[in-house]
Order: structure tokens, then sequence, then C-alpha cells
């Protein structure tokens, strides 16, 4: 088996600072009319992908970590069916890898009366209303504060998963 020797993976740390660059722009565009609308929905697209690309890479990178060969194999089988972020769909993810992880990660959408739970389910929404050319009705506030939460639901998911703390 081949150890982790740094973490997170490399890959996530461009793209949280794409992510971050893009947030400055759409922070610094407010009084721009004609691109804070494209900016703000392309906020919403790369935070949500940041979510999912964030899960990716630390399943992928756990797995790498603790397995080899057949169960290594069949483990990536079943990382390579990419779903939506959703509140739920990462429950189901996270509790195949342990029951605790999941019950932990529960408890952490609950937290302030639900309000990851609420906010990471809205922006997997938002981000299919963009995909899909629907009325997304969004603001730059509410691309901020969602980019916000994809990064704290992504921080979780990156120390929850360090093969490296285990």
């Amino acid at each position: 088996m081949a150890r982790a020797t740094s973490w997170p993976p490399v890959q996530l740390h461009r793209l949280r600072a794409a992510l971050e660059e893009l947030g400055d722009v759409v922070e610094k565009n407010a009084k721009n009319p004609d691109i804070l609308p494209w900016l703000t929905r392309m906020l919403v697209v790369r935070s949500s992908g940041y979510v999912e690309q964030t899960c990716k890479e630390v399943f992928w990178g756990y797995l790498d970590d603790r397995s080899s060969g057949l169960v290594k194999s069949f483990g990536h089988s079943w990382l390579d069916k990419s779903r939506n972020p959703s509140p739920d769909s990462l429950l189901a993810m996270i509790g195949r890898f342990d029951l605790n992880l999941k019950n932990d990660f529960d408890e952490f959408l609950e937290l302030d009366d639900q309000r990851i739970r609420r906010e990471l389910a809205y922006l997997v929404d938002r981000r299919n209303h963009i995909a899909h050319g629907l009325n997304e009705g969004i603001n730059r506030e509410k691309a901020l504060s969602l980019k916000e939460v994809a990064l704290e639901v992504s921080d979780w998911l990156i120390l929850k998963f360090n093969p490296m703390r285990m």
C-alpha cells in the first residue's frame, strides 16, 4: 500500500485557490450589473463542484492509502459513480466507509439549526437549476455565503478522511 505523504491532495489546494479567487472577483464586481449575474452563477457551480471534487479526492486518497489489490479496485469502481453532493448522497457515501463517520457528518449538518444541511441542499439545487437553464434566483451575497458552506463541508471531509490521522 502506498502511504499518503501529504494531505489534503494537491489537486484540492488548486481547486480551493481557484474558488477563493472567483469569490474575490464576485466581491470586487458588486457594482457591475452586466457581469455580476454570470459571476454569481459561476460561483455557485464552482462551489458545488468543489464539494464534489473534494469528495472524490478525499475518498480516493483514503481508499488508496488504506487498501490494495482487489479491495482497492472494488472501492474505485464504487467511487467512479459520482453524484451531486447533496446532504443525503454524502451521508450515504460516508456511511459506506463508516457508520460513526456518517453519524458525525449528520451531526455536523445539524449545527446551527440545520444551517449546513439546508444551505448545502440549496447549493446543489441552485447548481442544478443553473446547469439546466432554469431561473436560479441567486444574488451575490447568497452565492458568496454558499461558497463558504462549500468550504466548511469540504474542510470537514478533508479533516475526517485524512488517512494519516487514523
